[in-house]
């Protein structure tokens, strides 16, 4: 029934998907965020909610335009259900907010498999994330996954890779600019910290521990024979998915570099882990199976709040 009701991209699918979220963030605001309840602490969760439904339009809008998937809303399914796994994604504002601005950064990235306005694209993808970097460092490793997709999509004049450097470069000038103006340097040095640990305490517990396996577990299943496949499709998909795996691999290693293991931290895989799983589907003739593994998938979110 479920796999029936995603397998086709209607405006009702996103009415559910939303409703699906904030019922999401409303379970996960009763029995994992803490905090007294006040109309400033009714403000910020809304804001934290309209942003993740947000989110999830943008994420729409670039599987549509690029057509990362086929015509169904498995993505936003799995999009929507993974910050059901990792609830405390909605509480981590700054990784909240870095992540949408790097959904408008994947926006143009994926856009230069075409050759409209390509010099616009890669500065446009440059300055968002240098927005993002201003709000949590480490997300200037996506600079790589820009000049990759410069590569892989073959726009290799040489003003391409001097874009990336300008457009990175101008949001930390401009913000340099305004300490600089209000004497307060520091703070602006402060930003580059880049704190990481390799303490994975916290993945032992079962609210993480589980959902953390079962996703391993199914990504070591999809990814060999929905790569494969996708490698034998025509040369613009098979460039777009190449693309997709190079960012799977930075998401994974900002992922364990990350200062704070609380499980927000695997916000950065929702995007390329979505569209993964939505084409593994893809390939499964099998109706029985799809509806098992989405059920399994519901489980495995139930079980998190009962552990």
């Amino acid at each position: 029934m479920i796999a029936n009701f995603f397998n086709k991209t209607k405006p009702i699918n996103f009415l559910a998907l939303s409703v699906m979220m904030f019922i999401i963030y409303s379970i996960a605001a009763i029995f994992v965020f803490s905090g007294e309840f006040s109309i400033t602490y009714f403000l910020k969760k809304s804001f934290y909610l309209s942003l993740a439904i947000l989110m999830l339009f943008i994420f729409d809008f670039i599987i549509r335009k690029n057509m990362l998937t086929q015509d169904n809303s498995f993505a936003l399914f799995f999009y929507v259900l993974f910050f059901g796994f990792f609830p405390f994604s909605f509480e981590n504002k700054s990784l909240l907010v870095t992540n949408f601005f790097l959904l408008l950064s994947f926006r143009k990235i994926y856009s230069l498999r075409t050759s409209f306005k390509t010099k616009e694209k890669i500065f446009d993808s440059s300055f968002w994330i240098g927005i993002a970097s201003l709000i949590y460092d480490w997300s200037f490793v996506y600079i790589i996954l820009l000049y990759m997709a410069i590569i892989i999509f073959w726009k290799n004049d040489w003003k391409n890779f001097f874009i990336p450097i300008i457009g990175f470069i101008t949001p930390l000038f401009l913000v340099y600019v305004y300490f600089l103006a209000s004497n307060n340097l520091d703070q602006f040095y402060e930003i580059w910290h880049l704190d990481y640990s390799f303490n994975y305490h916290n993945y032992k517990l079962g609210i993480f521990f589980y959902p953390i396996v079962f996703i391993l577990a199914f990504v070591f299943l999809s990814i060999y024979p929905t790569t494969t496949k996708s490698l034998s499709k025509k040369k613009d998909f098979k460039a777009t998915w190449t693309v997709l795996i190079f960012q799977t691999g930075l998401s994974l290693f900002l992922v364990v570099l990350a200062p704070i293991k609380n499980g927000s931290e695997f916000i950065y895989l929702f995007f390329p882990l979505s569209i993964l799983f939505a084409n593994y589907f893809q390939y499964i003739k099998r109706h029985w199976l799809k509806e098992m593994i989405l059920y399994l998938f519901l489980i495995i979110y139930i079980s998190i709040y009962i552990l």
